[in-house]
Order: C-alpha cells, then sequence, then structure tokens
C-alpha cells in the first residue's frame, strides 16, 4: 500500500471517532509516559527529533476530521515542531502517579490536538519524563508506541497501514459458524454496578499502582493461565472489594470487561494508522468469593483462539455495516461496564543516549463506562492506572485494593507445606 493511500476506516475507527464528540474531558486520547535518567534535552532539540520521526511514523502525517465516514485525513501544511510542548513541574519530591497525572491533564493547543509530546522536567535533577498523547480515532495503543519508538530509534520506517494481499480472507461459513457460536453470549447485559448508576463527572481522576512483572509471570506459571488472565483476575478481586455491596447476592452475575485483542496479521505489527483491534468480552465474576474460582470462571472469555481473531478482523473489512451494529451493542454500557486492557512495552528504549526506566499508559476513557484499567509491562516493571469520571465510590481505592487482589490470589496458589 502506498504510504500516500490511507486505509479504510474500519467500524472500530468510526465507533472511536463518534464516542469522542460528546466527552466533556479528553476521554478519547490514550498515551504513555516514559521516565528517563540523564540531562533533558532541550525543547528545540526535542522538536527536532520529534520532526525527523513524523517524516517515518506515516500516521502522525493524518488528523482526525470532523466527517464520521471518512475519519482522518492528511494534515496538509501541519508543522510537527507545533505538536511538540513543555511541562515544567515544581521542583521536589514528586510520586509517580502526580507526575503521571500532570502530563494526563496538560492541555492541548488549539489547531495541535490530534497528537502530541511533552518534555516534562523540573522535579529532580538527572530525570525528566516524555509523554505521548494520541487520538484514539487516529491510532490504538500499539501503533501509538510504535510511534514513540520511531523517535527512540532513528532510523526506524513505519508502515501506514496493513497491506491489502495480508489482510485475512472473508469465509462467509467461518465467520457464520463463529457468529452463531459467539455473538449471542455478547448480547447478553452485564451486572449492574454502582459506578455505573453514578452521573458521570467533567474531569477525570488518574491512580497507579505498580509490582514487579515477575510476579505476574511466576502466578501465570502456578495458575497454568496467561499474564493477561492474572491481571483480570487480580482486577475483578479489586473489584469485587471496590463495590462489596453489589456482590453480596447469590447468584450475581459477572461484569463484563472490553478487552482489546491485537488483530494485526504476522509481520505487519507496526501499522500506524487507525484501530487494529477486535474484542475479547471477559468475564470478571466479581460475586465469587474464592480468588482461584474467579481465575478459573473467567478463562473461557480471555481464550484468544476462541475469539477467532482471523474472522473478527475479515467480517470487519467485509461486512462494515453489521460490524457497526455489532460494535455499538457490544461497547454499550449496559452489555460492557468497563474496559481493561493490557500492552506490553518490552525493554531497553533510550532517547539520546539516556535509558527508559519505566513506562506507565495513560489510558482513555470513552463508551459511557465508568473504568478504565491499563496494565502496561516494561523491563521488569508492571503498572497499573485507573482511570474514572465517577467519584463514588472513590477511584482512589483501587490501587491498594489491586495490590491486595494481587496477594490474595498469590496465596490461593501458594504451595501447601509439607506436614
Amino acid at each position: 500500500m502506498s504510504r500516500a493511500t490511507p486505509p479504510r476506516p474500519s467500524p472500530v475507527d468510526r465507533h472511536l471517532h463518534r464516542a469522542t464528540r460528546a466527552l466533556p474531558h479528553h476521554g478519547g486520547y490514550l498515551g504513555f509516559l516514559a521516565f528517563l535518567e540523564g540531562r533533558p534535552p532541550g525543547i528545540d532539540e526535542l522538536r527536532d527529533v520529534v520532526a525527523d520521526a513524523v517524516t517515518r511514523v506515516p500516521a502522525w502525517r493524518y488528523r482526525v476530521c470532523g466527517d464520521n465516514r471518512r475519519v482522518w485525513e492528511p494534515a496538509h501544511g501541519q508543522d510537527p515542531r507545533g505538536h511538540v510542548h513543555e511541562l515544567r513541574l515544581p521542583e521536589g519530591p514528586a510520586t509517580l502517579e502526580g507526575i503521571a497525572r500532570a502530563a494526563y491533564e496538560a492541555p492541548f493547543p488549539e489547531g495541535a490536538d490530534n497528537w502530541g509530546v511533552w518534555l516534562v522536567t523540573g522535579w529532580a535533577p538527572g530525570r525528566y519524563a516524555l509523554a505521548c498523547r494520541v487520538h484514539h480515532a487516529l491510532q490504538d495503543g500499539l501503533g501509538a508506541m510504535a510511534g514513540v519508538g520511531a523517535f527512540m530509534l532513528p532510523g526506524l520506517e513505519l508502515p501506514l497501514s496493513v497491506p491489502p494481499d495480508a489482510e485475512p480472507p472473508f469465509r462467509l461459513a467461518g465467520t457464520a459458524r463463529w457468529a452463531a457460536r459467539t455473538l449471542p453470549a455478547l448480547l447478553r447485559p452485564t451486572a449492574r454496578w454502582t459506578p455505573a448508576r453514578q452521573e458521570a463527572g467533567t474531569t477525570r481522576t488518574l491512580h497507579l499502582t505498580s509490582c514487579g512483572t515477575e510476579r505476574l509471570k511466576a502466578l501465570a506459571r502456578a495458575a497454568d493461565a496467561s499474564l493477561n488472565q492474572v491481571y483480570l483476575a487480580v482486577t475483578a478481586g479489586a473489584l469485587r472489594a471496590w463495590t462489596p455491596q453489589d456482590w453480596s447476592a447469590r447468584g450475581a452475575g459477572p461484569l463484563h470487561a472490553f478487552v482489546p485483542a491485537e488483530s494485526r496479521p504476522p509481520g505487519h505489527g507496526s501499522a500506524t494508522l487507525g484501530n487494529h483491534l477486535v474484542a475479547l468480552r471477559a468475564e470478571l465474576h466479581c460475586g465469587e468469593p474464592d480468588p482461584r474460582r474467579r481465575l478459573d470462571r473467567m478463562r473461557e472469555s480471555t481464550d484468544r483462539r476462541g475469539a477467532q481473531i482471523p474472522h473478527q478482523r475479515a467480517a470487519l473489512r467485509a461486512l462494515p455495516r453489521v460490524a457497526d451494529l455489532a460494535t455499538r451493542c457490544l461497547l454499550h454500557p449496559s452489555r460492557t461496564a468497563l474496559l481493561t486492557t493490557n500492552v506490553p512495552l518490552g525493554a531497553g528504549l533510550l532517547l539520546n543516549g539516556d535509558p527508559v526506566r519505566q513506562i506507565v499508559g495513560l489510558p482513555p476513557l470513552l463508551f459511557g463506562q465508568p473504568l478504565t484499567v491499563l496494565l502496561t509491562t516494561y523491563e521488569e516493571q508492571a503498572t497499573v492506572c485507573f482511570t474514572s469520571d465517577r467519584g463514588d465510590p472513590d477511584p482512589g481505592r483501587l490501587p491498594q485494593l489491586w495490590q491486595s487482589a494481587l496477594t490474595e490470589l498469590e496465596e490461593a496458589y501458594a504451595p501447601v507445606p509439607p506436614r
């Protein structure tokens, strides 16, 4: 595909485009915040680095337009240096969460609101951070992170999208079998829970917690589960403790979480424009008091093999009207209670020779849902971010509740000592 020819927007791109219009906050943006050690570059130096990267990140030469049919358009005449900003914090001790919140809330200048890069400095000598935020209708998380990688890896050239000849073929019989087996469950309503009954605010909160990645990997090995399943099971335990009144009745149904699943064909993981996502609808059994059973009961709904991801991707392309209706239905708050996502970020990133020590996700908050939970893993550090626009129950309790749920699940899988 020519780098000058954008792909056709998918129903997911169009739904994200619609979903951001009525938001009273920047909930339609996703991003990452990288913490580095070294001498911060000057703002003009960083603008030069980003301007060079934009020549190699074709998605950043587009902007979201007002037409929901087209979603994006070329940003002719755009100066990429105008998308690079400086955020200076007060000198003195600063928490990881406080720095992330400042980057999360930084306003976009007028005319440069599709994507932006912030140089965050001031709180300590020899330390700085780099934030990147992008409109979700323009890019998904992996596309945005690939763009960040381009200005940390000089010379890296990224494609605009997936070439048509690499797309999975649409096979009606296979898609019909997948739909018959999967879609009825997607139409079942999710459990009613307290945050969904609260009125949305005009601002968002952001709270963080971290643990060693090895803790999650060790639990995954002990439970014979994926790291993502462990993360979701711990999240279910935290949500159970967050709103215990919602799970006291016997027979409480599961809370359904939208789990984006990467759908780029193998070998095309760095496609940058648009959202290359399909859906898993994870069942979080918050009403189950046994942490092991909470994990066991959500395994089937988070099985990527059963999701038939190539069939879903092909159907999104071949049946856009049907896919658009299904997307709207699935993401309605009555069917999906929250967004949970997991972005692995590798290791060894550098900027001008300075090492990236930790990366924190800055998740979107969309679709009228009251909560988004994002796990990022970079090197040996796993960070969980919670963002919400509801104040009751207090989302500030979630980091500690998540840590307690992690300990609870670890204890449930701890070896029984010999007698």
